[in-house]
Parts: C-alpha cells; structure tokens; sequence
C-alpha cells in the first residue's frame, strides 16, 4: 500500500499541471495524474496527504557543501579564500573530534533537507580517522537522506596524507558503502584542488573511482591564484592538466569553474564532464564569477551546490537558484539569461512520473512573500524560501512532514550543537564571534 498526494500543483521538467496528484508505493513514484486520484490510485493508499495549496516538485540535489561546516558560519566574512582557509578553517577542521563531526553533519543534513535538497554531495573535509568518516555516513542512514560522500584528500601541501593511506582509506569506503542504505548511500572521490594532489594520485584514485562506477569531485579553478599555481607548476591551465593526466571524462565535476577560459569550456563539453556552480560562495568569497552563459552554450552540464555553511553560509537550494540567476544577468546585462526552466533543470534533473525514485518536497505557497502567484515557475526561483518547503519524502519516506523532522528532537539537536561549536573555536585557537 502506498502514499497518496492530491489536489497540488505538480511541476516536472518545466510543465505545471495546476491539479494533480502523485501515488508513491515503496521507493518509487507509481501514478501521476492530473485532476483528482483515480479510484485505483485511492484503492492502492494506505496513506492519503491533502496538498491544496502546496506545489509539488521533484527534490533538489545540493551537488556540492562541507556538511561539517556548520561549526564555521560567519568565518568567511571579509576574507579571500587562501586567508579564510589558512586563518579559519584548517585549523577549525583539525581540531574536530568525532562527535563535533556527527552533529555538525546531523545538523547540516537537516538545514540541507530544510533548504528542498532530498540528495546531498558532500565533500568531506576532515577523514582524520575512518570514524570522523563513518560517522557522516551513519547520520546520512539515521535521518533517510540521499548522500554522496566525496572523500576529500591532499597528497601535497598543509595536512597532506600519505597516499597509501588515501589510497587504502577509498577503498575501504567503497567496499563497506558504495551502495548501502538501499542505495542512498554513494561514495566518491574527492581530491581537494589540483596544486594539492599529486598527478600520480589523481591518476590512481580516479581509477580507483571508475572501478567502481563511481564520480571523482574537485574544486577546480575556483581563483585566479589556482589557476596561477598550476599554470606555474605544469605549464598548463588546471582542466588541461587534467585531461592530460586522462581524469577529466563524464565520471568528472568541478566545482566551481569560475575561471575558465574557452578552450577549457570546450574541452569539458568534449569530455562530457560536469561543472557545479556555487554563487553564493563565489560571491562572499569574492572569488569571481563563473561563465555560465559560456558553459551552457557549449552544452555543458551545470549542476547548482550551496557550498559549505562556512563559505555561503546556508544551504537553501530556493536561494542558491536566485542567486545563480540574478548574479548572471547583473554582469552579463542581460535579463532573458537563466530563465526559470533552466536554473530548475540545474538543481533537479529528475522528474515527477511513474518510475522514478520517490524524492519530493511539498512547498506551501500561502505566503505574503509568494502570493499572489503570476507564474509558477517563477515563483519557485524567485520568491520561495526555505522556510517554506513544508514536506519532503525520500525514498518514499517521508523525512520532514508539515514542516517538522520526523523523529527528531530539532531544537535539542540545535543547542547541543551551539556548545560544541563554542568548545570546538577554543580548542582549535581561532576567535569567536559574540553573539548577544
């Protein structure tokens, strides 16, 4: 028996059906129909959801963030990424234990889910133990959410790792992960920037990856410092590099991309790689803004990351699409780029039919700040919030239902962790901000 969903608007692949409803059984979308639920449709519920005045709309993926950054809002301000990493959150990272690494991921899935994300990618910064590793993952199966951990590594550089242990570490996490929780569970991997690897371990982890059918995901070309730095050291500009190196391929995103020049965009196309776009990191950072008009032309895959609440600071995926859109037409002066369609298609490329996982956010559009609605589409990019995703279903579960976690003492969850974030600033010597 199954999940029904009635008398909502439904929005899927950039088409609005003003009524419909949507039947989930087990893990899978079973029925969508327009009009009211069929009399099969109603026989097969053993659960019904009234959603007059909710639209509906396949989960967003956040494509890229540091869960565990959580700990670390308000550090960015005023600070280039080079200053902000060395002064703030390296030696942040360093210091945290396992359980400030389980909450502050505990905390993040939450404000992720909270922000319409339903599948999550999370560069994982701080594997300084399998368990500061595994402990993300168990929160990811504890709560029902959708995760790949993209296991971050430097062979080169500030906190370096040998690379047998790198190496050892990867494939350990894929033989006991790569696929658990019925699948929600992915592992990736996760080199941190190319001048911090080496090219023979981007080389071997990258096979390593592909042997399991699995991504590699890398900041590249985030500044015009990185790009400098390889171009010095190689001779070549960071996506050449790694194309040379036989990494770059359809298995690839970058994140970031914000300086790229054409023969690199067209290299990716040819490639079949991915680029995640971060505006608002890109933006607080100072760092630059990424080609996207560019990137789509060439054909491109362009998926939309909120990068860490350290660097952002949320995880609001409504957010993250308005401000991929409005940064675009400032610069380019041009008000006809990213319409609604496409900045959708960039957060979520699944779609509402028979089939297909069942990962749905219900919003509540009886809102000041939404009402009244000229046009739906628009109104998700523009005028949704976070706060206003009232239920989200992963799997075919539901994770968050009238705007409350199920099974989850949020408020608990949220002063625990304000202590341990306090405790983990002095511990890791680097200056608070006070608060009233």
């Amino acid at each position: 028996m199954g999940l029904l969903i009635h008398d909502a608007t439904l929005v899927s692949a950039g088409q609005v059906i003003p009524r419909g409803y949507v039947l989930i059984q087990g893990t899978q979308i079973a029925t969508v129909g327009a009009g009211s639920p069929s009399d099969d449709a109603r026989a097969a519920a053993r659960e019904v959801l009234d959603a007059a005045g909710k639209v509906i709309l396949p989960g967003l993926v956040n494509a890229h963030t540091h869960l565990e950054q959580t700990f670390m809002r308000g550090y960015s301000a005023g600070r280039p990424l080079l200053d902000w990493l060395k002064g703030c959150i390296w030696k942040l990272q360093a210091a945290m234990d396992v359980e400030d690494v389980r909450l502050a991921t505990t905390l993040g899935l939450v404000e992720a889910i909270r922000g319409g994300a339903t599948t999550v990618i999370d560069h994982h910064k701080v594997p300084l133990s399998r368990r500061h590793t595994d402990v993300v993952l168990e929160a990811a199966q504890a709560l029902g959410a959708r995760l790949v951990l993209a296991r971050a590594w430097a062979d080169r550089g500030t906190y370096a790792e040998a690379p047998a242990d790198i190496l050892a570490d990867l494939e350990r996490l894929f033989a006991e992960w790569h696929g658990a929780a019925e699948g929600r569970i992915q592992i990736a991997n996760g080199p941190l920037v190319p001048w911090r690897c080496s090219a023979e371990m981007l080389q071997r982890t990258s096979a390593l990856a592909r042997r399991y059918g699995a991504l590699t995901h890398c900041h590249v070309s985030e500044t015009q410092a990185e790009v400098a730095m390889t171009l010095e050291e190689t001779g070549l500009r960071p996506v050449l590099w790694l194309d040379r190196l036989g990494v770059l391929g359809a298995d690839f995103q970058l994140v970031h991309g914000v300086w790229l020049s054409d023969e690199e965009i067209a290299r990716i196309a040819e490639r079949g790689a991915a680029v995640v776009h971060c505006p608002a990191a890109n933006m607080i950072l100072g760092s630059g803004v990424a080609p996207i008009p560019h990137l789509l032309a060439a054909g491109v895959e362009l998926l939309l990351g909120s990068d860490g609440p350290a660097s952002n600071d949320g995880q609001d995926m409504f957010e993250t699409m308005r401000l991929a859109t409005y940064l675009q037409r400032a610069v380019m002066h041009d008000a006809s780029l990213l319409p609604p369609q496409t900045v959708l298609a960039m957060a979520s490329s699944a779609s509402l039919a028979a089939g297909e996982k069942a990962d749905i956010v219900l919003l509540d559009f009886d809102a000041a700040h939404i009402q009244p609605v000229g046009n739906v589409l628009a109104s998700i990019v523009y005028n949704v919030r976070g706060s206003d995703v009232d239920t989200v279903i992963i799997d075919g579960r539901l994770i968050m239902r009238h705007k409350r976690m199920v099974g989850l003492d949020e408020m608990g969850l949220i002063a625990e962790c304000r202590a341990r974030a306090a405790h983990l600033a002095r511990r890791a010597g680097v200056a608070q901000l006070h608060l009233p």
